[in-house]
């Protein structure tokens, strides 16, 4: 045989068995048999009972062996919550302007809202109290939210 006929009989051996493949999925899709569904399967339907399960947990200390140490649970921290304020009142624009000194008090300056009002230490005027204060910086409280302000 010269290698044109064996390429030729193995061309037509490859197109039989490509085709009977072909035929078998064929004749599997076109099948005009009617799927005929009956309702005596669906009136006889009864759910099975499910069990609960019970759940189990993987007990896991044990010294890890690619790193040889035992695994130790972590400590939780608590968070301080941080009172949030009102968010239909914003806290006003509060500039510190300085201190005044006379009769043996100290009175601090501040400008809120572009009018200058007189301070002592744990005075509250319109909604903003006075925590601390020195000569370089005060701390107010607005609605429970609490800002610092430097000397301007």
């Amino acid at each position: 045989m010269t290698k044109q006929q064996k390429t030729t009989l193995l061309l037509v051996a490859v197109l039989a068995i490509w085709g009977a493949i072909g035929y078998q999925i064929y004749s599997k899709l076109d099948t005009d048999e009617a799927i005929v569904i009956t309702n005596s399967i669906v009136e006889n339907y009864k759910p099975e009972k499910i069990e609960k399960r019970i759940a189990y947990t993987v007990n896991d200390d044990y010294r890890d062996p690619f790193l040889g140490t035992i695994k130790t649970e972590k400590k939780k921290v608590k968070k301080k919550s941080v009172p949030k304020s009102n968010p239909s009142i914003p806290f006003p624009n509060i500039i510190y302007n300085g201190v005044v000194t006379g009769g043996g008090t100290k009175s601090y300056v501040l400008t809120i809202q572009g009018k200058q009002e007189l301070f002592k230490k744990g005075e509250t005027i319109k909604k903003i109290k006075l925590l601390q204060a020195n000569d370089e910086k005060i701390k107010v409280r607005f609605n429970g939210v609490t800002k610092s302000f430097e000397l301007k």
